[in-house]
């Protein structure tokens, strides 16, 4: 699991799923799903440390836009940590992808920002469903990574778990990569479970006051990353996530080294699809 001193967003999907949205990606994925613009609050969850930390504070601004040709994600993360003896841990992420309809083409750009500390990450990439591809950064610096054959971006990893759960798989394994750090590619392994059907319990157990986006069957979702072909037992991260069939994420909650941040959906509008 991830320690303070790494980057706050999470990967591919993960807050990926807090903006996927799809209508025509490779193999029928995404059909279906919404485009949209939505507001976050992030709050405390557990902690394994009480009293060392206190309050987590912030917002995520998250956009999906279709085009006749890709999706167009883009996302803006603020998260304060404050701790017992007075500090405040400060993460600033913004993160802009393009991603093609068939998911073989992805083009990243990201800057976070750790207490004053800057790194901007920009590049792009290619998969390919049979053989090995790559990865190519302009920044910080010019690196070539190989990606492993049927890598997921960061808008298809979404489509694709959503795909295996209304297929009812209850256990989903895939490699991802989204440019939002330099470790590369990494194996994602969810773990499945239905909602109860909308009208007998709200979505994220809350009361429905954000309209029909949020009113839609789901799932819970379980999502550990680790490395490819590394053999540790602990993820690198995790998270849990409410997923709804139309690619709206209402809660997500990411997994740190000593506590949990929530990630609570607070305002949500539908966006138009192209005329293509």
């Amino acid at each position: 699991m991830r320690s303070l001193g790494q980057k706050l967003a999470i990967p591919a999907a993960v807050l990926g799923l807090a903006l996927a949205g799809g209508q025509a990606i490779a193999g029928g994925a995404g059909t279906g799903m919404s485009p949209h613009r939505a507001i976050y609050s992030l709050t405390m969850g557990k902690t394994d440390a009480p009293g060392q930390f206190l309050d987590v504070g912030g917002s995520v601004r998250a956009v999906l836009e279709k085009t006749c040709d890709a999706w167009i994600s883009a996302e803006q993360i603020k998260m304060q940590v404050t701790t017992q003896a007075g500090g405040t841990l400060r993460q600033d992420m913004m993160y802009t992808g393009w991603e093609s309809l068939d998911g073989k083409e992805y083009r990243f750009a990201a800057r976070s920002s750790t207490n004053g500390k800057t790194v901007k990450y920009r590049g792009v990439a290619f998969s390919d469903p049979k053989n090995p591809s790559e990865a190519v950064y302009t920044e910080p610096e010019k690196t070539t990574m190989t990606l492993p054959p049927g890598t997921q971006f960061y808008f298809g990893l979404t489509s694709w778990l959503i795909e295996k759960a209304r297929a009812g798989e209850t256990r989903a394994e895939t490699i991802v990569f989204d440019g939002t750090d330099e470790e590369g590619p990494q194996k994602a392994i969810a773990f499945i479970i239905p909602l109860p059907k909308p009208g007998s319990e709200p979505a994220g157990g809350t009361k429905n006051k954000l309209g029909p986006l949020v009113d839609r069957p789901g799932w819970i979702m379980h999502i550990a990353f680790y490395p490819v072909g590394g053999r540790a037992a602990e993820p690198v991260y995790e998270v849990q996530a409410v997923v709804l069939d139309n690619g709206v994420t209402p809660k997500l909650e990411m997994v740190f080294s000593s506590f949990t941040a929530v990630q609570t959906l607070e305002k949500i509008e539908a966006l138009e699809t192209p005329n293509c």
